[in-house]
């Protein structure tokens, strides 16, 4: 008897492909992969579902399936359920977002049992030794009353200080759920901090952990979500892709530093790891527990409607104070280079005493941009409308936006009759870095940035010379602000906070405010003579006095009624669309008849259609639309007809994207 599959491609189309089978051929079911004709092509799909006719809308000649790929499902009910959930509400391909969660050697359509042969070392993980984990009488409280709630769906806040311990919780806590023969996933938001929080679980842990991140090789890759699957994996340690992880008996997910904007993947399949971890818990039936010391804004006003339990830890786990905090007022300090004189006697005092100092400063490269002091010549990128960032260490130019470089030479403008004469504009990694290495040339000084350390291995070898104590001064940006634990670190130096504090994106004053507590909290976390000195033109700035005069808890309270009263979110929910073309004006008119007849509601508010900030990248003219609406309902089905528009009239110039609860409008 002939049955039809509708089958999901790996391809950006919005619907799946009916293809027929004989029903006593095969034995095919949900979530099994088969290989199809598509066109002249034969390409790897995933069963959505099997039914005995085919769809109304089906205007093509019906194909038969050339084989089936699978006798086990790869993609299981749970998952199946979360992707289609991801697809509708991320307004994302059915078929894109099932091919995400596979591992590359899948898509291929390569045999899993081949594979599977190559099982992975897990005798390495075995900690013969245990170390007994010890807890303090609040961590052991915050415990407890996780654990005494496992058994059912519920979702945990821990707001915890900088080094109050929430791993060594969370450590805990996996060992009772390992222990009851349960699997746990723990999601971390960069790549960089999996090697350490391994190690970490590991000391303590006597079972199979795994970290799992886009820099594993597809081999790796492959044999830990086989694993995983098979219930062979006690604990996962993983970023934002692992939440599409098979598992066989997942019993709760912990998300750390849950504020993080890197949980949001902002490209292609635009979803967040946090969400999807919350829909997946769900589904399951399962708790979930967030940390963090700078909770989101959403997941605090969460936790003040009920929706979320909130438990505190509010002492440190290795000392028992708190870094103190000096604010540098640049107008009344000489600086040079960004480097106020305070700031140079803070660091060589600390140095005398063999401490190790931090100074984060958020822009890779030496300068912002550059000049020529003859005819004004600057450093603008032909492609975007942004400027080039000078790059000392390989004496070119670079742009962020599009990646173009630029060698630098004594000449770069027509306008001078003579070699130009440069000026340097705005401080970066590169230039704090030989500053400090002038100012102390018999230091070890480090620079951390994606230039510098960009990989594991570079990242590995950096945190061993700290820990034994070869490194005195750290130069770096946002990647050290996240998790990182330097025993030794005793002073950090916020060097250039006032960019950041005057912006148009209404989430920046959650974002710097999250930015300097996490930054501040790499000081001191094994000692009590710490302090933190921020540098600033505006001293008096509401940010900096009130996240001083009353902390994080207290000031992101503030800020949310700031929010409430302005109707942003969490408040109310966001959807942005943008458009972008080679011709200046071309996305103009359809986002104009998008804003003004498609989707005009009076109970939505439809800001632009405008262009972006930086609105020429790549040579590529980007305008936006941004939907806001109370009821979160109409602005999904408002996006999903948005969706459907574009589809109908898509055009080989047009290029657009869809963001269903932005973090980055600007």
């Amino acid at each position: 008897m002939k049955k039809i599959v509708k089958v999901a491609l790996d391809v950006p189309l919005y619907k799946v492909f009916d293809y027929s089978f004989e029903d006593e051929d095969c034995n095919i079911s949900q979530g099994v992969r088969v290989e199809v004709p598509f066109g002249s092509k034969k390409k790897v799909g995933i069963v959505v579902e099997t039914s005995d006719k085919s769809s109304p809308e089906q205007k093509y000649k019906i194909k038969k399936i050339d084989r089936v790929l699978d006798i086990i499902p790869v993609i299981d009910k749970t998952m199946m359920f979360l992707c289609k959930w991801a697809a509708d509400y991320y307004q994302h391909p059915i078929g894109q977002v099932l091919f995400s969660s596979l591992p590359t050697k899948l898509k291929q359509g390569c045999d899993r049992y081949y594979y599977s042969k190559s099982q992975l070392v897990y005798e390495a993980n075995r900690i013969k030794s245990k170390t007994k984990i010890v807890l303090n009488d609040d961590q052991e409280k915050v415990h407890q009353e996780i654990i005494s709630n496992s058994s059912v769906f519920n979702v945990n806040l821990i707001e915890g200080i900088t080094g109050s311990g929430k791993t060594e919780v969370y450590i805990k806590i996996a060992r009772d759920i390992v222990e009851s023969d349960g699997q746990i996933l723990i999601l971390v938001p960069e790549i960089n901090l999996t090697p350490q929080t391994v190690s970490r679980f590991e000391k303590y842990l006597n079972c199979h952990i795994k970290p799992y991140h886009s820099s594993l090789t597809d081999k790796n890759k492959f044999l830990v979500w086989d694993a995983c699957g098979n219930g062979k994996i006690d604990i996962v340690i993983g970023t934002r892709s692992s939440v599409f992880l098979p598992f066989k008996n997942l019993k709760m997910i912990i998300v750390d530093e849950e504020h993080d904007s890197s949980l949001k993947q902002t490209e292609k399949f635009k979803y967040h790891a946090r969400d999807i971890a919350l829909v997946r818990a769900k589904k399951l039936k399962i708790p979930v527990v967030l940390g963090s010391a700078t909770p989101s804004f959403e997941s605090i006003n969460n936790a003040n409607n009920g929706k979320f339990k909130q438990l505190h830890l509010k002492k440190r786990y290795f000392t028992k104070t708190m870094p103190t905090v000096t604010v540098v007022d640049l107008n009344k300090d000489t600086s040079e280079d960004n480097l106020s004189s305070t700031l140079i006697r803070k660091i060589e005092k600390e140095l005398k005493k063999g401490g190790q100092v931090l100074v984060f400063i958020n822009k890779r490269g030496f300068s912002s941009v550059m000049m020529c002091k003859t005819c004004g010549w600057i450093s603008k990128c032909t492609s975007c409308d942004a400027f080039m960032t000078y790059h000392r260490t390989n004496n070119c130019l670079q742009c962020h936006h599009c990646g173009k470089t630029q060698i630098l030479s004594k000449k770069l403008s027509y306008q001078c009759t003579k070699n130009c004469e440069y000026i340097f504009l705005g401080a970066g990694t590169e230039r704090i870095e030989k500053k400090l290495k002038d100012i102390f040339p018999k230091n070890n000084i480090i620079r951390v940035d994606s230039d510098s350390i960009n990989s594991i291995k570079k990242l590995e070898n950096f945190r061993q010379q700290c820990l034994e104590g070869k490194v005195d001064i750290i130069v770096g940006t946002q990647m050290l602000v996240k998790g990182h634990d330097f025993p030794n670190l005793n002073l950090v130096a916020v060097v250039d906070i006032d960019s950041a504090l005057f912006s148009h994106d209404f989430r920046s004053t959650e974002k710097i405010s999250q930015q300097l507590v996490q930054v501040s909290g790499r000081s001191g976390r094994k000692s009590d003579n710490s302090e933190v000195v921020i540098q600033t033109r505006v001293p008096n700035h509401p940010l900096i006095t009130e996240l001083l005069k009353k902390g994080y808890s207290n000031f992101s309270l503030k800020a949310l009624e700031n929010r409430r009263k302005t109707n942003l979110p969490p408040f109310s929910y966001l959807s942005l669309l943008r458009i972008s073309s080679i011709k200046k004006n071309a996305p103009m008119s359809i986002l104009d008849t998008i804003a003004n007849k498609l989707i005009k509601d009076k109970n939505l508010k439809i800001l632009g259609p405008a262009p972006a900030p930086i609105m020429r990248k790549n040579n590529r003219y980007i305008y936006q639309l941004i939907i806001q609406s109370n009821n979160r309902k109409l602005l999904l089905l408002k996006s999903s007809q948005i969706r459907e528009y574009m589809v109908d009239n898509k055009s080989y110039d047009l290029r657009w994207s869809l963001d269903i609860d932005p973090i980055d409008l600007f």
